[in-house]
């Protein structure tokens, strides 16, 4: 197999348009997003905070917020052109801002408490994009939530949530989107001076121009990494999965959070075993579930199995180069790593100590091969043009022996994003607000 190296991709001024407007090509994980729009393309996550602001300056600092943030960031005001060639994003100078302002920012009224995964779930069911009675559409709306119950010290609790396309928010951007507003909402934060005129000069670069440009190593590391990836595609064992694949797909129905939390002494405990093993805890989380589907879900003795984790996440902050901040840089801008082996080893091991250290290991020495490669950074935007040049790059192909026509079972599968710290992006004190805690629902139907 051989490819070229993924190429920028510049926004373009087309004057000839009425009114005039940029447009550049979606990459790399903002054309996997788009295109997956209808099943699992849309994102809400947020921050609960308590602050002492009355709800009416609250709601005049958020207003005040979110243009800044705009201006920042206007990849939010953008709407995606879908063309024969590759969908495009499209920012309209001249666009009525106040217009956009209004539809963007939504104030909601929770009552006596936030139940902030009841909202996740709520907006997980809502579709893109918004639309005004005058035909303004938005791929971004900000969420101000607030409630009726004041604490001991006069404060109350609120919340502050994006719902929009995947192709814009990744949790790791979001989070420093949510810390800028959340910053100036607090009179705090980068000073700035909103020139609409100006505005066109922060339309975000593309993932390929945000992580230095065109590798030079493309050939053969990143030849080398899409055929490792083709290679895992192509294998005809199984993957093993939780659910039964004749299950109905129903978007209709709210989507369930389950959330697990660790004690402090927990969490210290399980990163001293993590390092005592040398493993990171994405790698001792991967190998929990893959046990987890297991146990659930026994495997026949005989039975020849793959463990896959082809969708999960690793986010290009670590690779991009200046003059791009991650502050900043609010769009999405992820790669995936091709993880796929066979479970025949760990089903060998008896005890489940050891099968979660083996999994764990096995993981790793993939997570530390692939994370490693010059070329991982680029590796979703190469597939995505193979695809568009009619190669079968298919991250989600149907399995071999299948014909064309024959509709095929989507299994079960997991997505995996660790955030790491996420104080590192959020802080938690902000002066007149004070974070307490995040909420986040990805609407997954058939992607994965």
């Amino acid at each position: 197999m051989s490819s070229l190296a993924p190429l920028a991709a510049l926004w373009v001024f087309d004057a000839n348009r009425d009114p005039p407007v940029y447009t550049r090509p979606l990459v790399g994980s903002e054309l996997t997003m788009h295109k997956h729009w209808n099943t699992d393309g849309e994102v809400c996550i947020g921050v609960n905070f308590t602050s002492s602001l009355r709800v009416e300056e609250l709601m005049d600092r958020s207003r005040e917020a979110l243009d800044k943030l705009r201006f920042v960031c206007p990849i939010i005001a953008c709407t995606v052109e879908d063309v024969v060639v590759s969908p495009r994003w499209v920012y309209t100078p001249s666009a009525d801002r106040e217009a956009w302002l209004n539809l963007a920012l939504a104030v909601e009224e929770r009552g006596a408490s936030l139940n902030p995964p009841e909202f996740v779930r709520s907006i997980n069911l809502k579709r893109l994009p918004y639309v005004d009675g005058n035909g303004t559409a938005i791929l971004l709306r900000a969420y101000l939530l607030t409630t009726s119950t004041e604490g001991a010290d006069d404060s109350k609790e609120y919340g502050l949530y994006f719902h929009g396309s995947h192709a814009i928010i990744d949790a790791g951007p979001a989070l420093h989107a949510l810390n800028l507003m959340c910053e100036w909402i607090s009179g705090e934060g980068m000073d700035v001076k909103i020139e609409p005129s100006e505005e066109w000069k922060n339309l975000p670069v593309d993932p390929i121009t945000a992580t230095g440009g065109p590798s030079q190593e493309w050939e053969p590391a990143g030849t080398r990494l899409l055929q490792d990836f083709a290679e895992q595609n192509a294998r005809t064992v199984p993957c093993h999965t939780l659910a039964p694949p004749s299950r109905p797909l129903n978007m209709s129905d709210p989507p369930f959070h389950y959330t697990i939390t660790a004690s402090e002494s927990e969490t210290t405990a399980i990163i001293a075993e993590t390092k005592k093993l040398r493993v990171s805890v994405s790698a001792l989380f991967h190998a929990a579930h893959c046990l987890a589907q297991i146990k659930m879900n026994p495997i026949p003795e005989g039975t020849e199995v793959d463990f896959s984790s082809g969708s999960t996440v690793v986010s290009l902050e670590r690779h991009m180069k200046p003059p791009v901040n991650p502050r900043t840089h609010f769009i999405s801008s992820f790669t995936l790593m091709p993880l796929r082996f066979s479970l025949a080893p760990v089903l060998m091991e008896r005890s489940e100590k050891g099968r979660l250290i083996m999994t764990a290991k096995m993981l790793q020495e993939r997570f530390d091969r692939y994370l490693s490669d010059p070329c991982l950074s680029h590796l979703l935007a190469a597939m995505e043009s193979m695809s568009a040049a009619g190669v079968d790059q298919d991250l989600h192909a149907k399995p071999a022996g299948h014909a064309e026509a024959e509709e095929v079972p989507i299994p079960w599968c997991c997505a995996f994003n660790n955030l790491g710290a996420v104080e590192k992006r959020l802080r938690t004190d902000h002066g007149m607000i004070t974070v307490g805690s995040m909420c986040i629902g990805n609407r997954l139907r058939n992607f994965m």
